[in-house]
């Protein structure tokens, strides 16, 4: 895994991270300590950067983010791990 390295990402109100791992680029985001609106309007931002099969964004949120689910699942597949009460969701664009 290369090092998180912090990167801007506009309309995102939290820390961005990016790194490498296994020939796919990451972009890293917590929003487990925000409310509602928050969380979507992080992600939201920060999907907008997958643009190829190769990328990948990871969320970790306090809870699933059902609504974001809805929004994005025309676009976007996701995987959902728990993690000691909070969730890890690893969302890829469809293929």
């Amino acid at each position: 895994m290369s090092k998180k390295e912090e990167i801007k990402v506009e309309g995102a109100t939290v820390p961005v991270y990016k790194f490498v791992e296994n020939g796919l680029t990451y972009f890293e985001f917590d929003t487990s300590m925000l409310g509602p609106p928050e969380p979507m309007i992080n992600a939201l931002a920060v999907l907008k950067l997958l643009d190829s099969p190769d990328k990948r964004v990871i969320m970790i949120n306090h809870k699933k983010p059902m609504g974001l689910f809805d929004k994005i699942s025309d676009k976007y597949d996701y995987e959902i791990e728990e993690l000691d009460g909070k969730y890890r969701i690893t969302f890829k664009l469809k293929e």
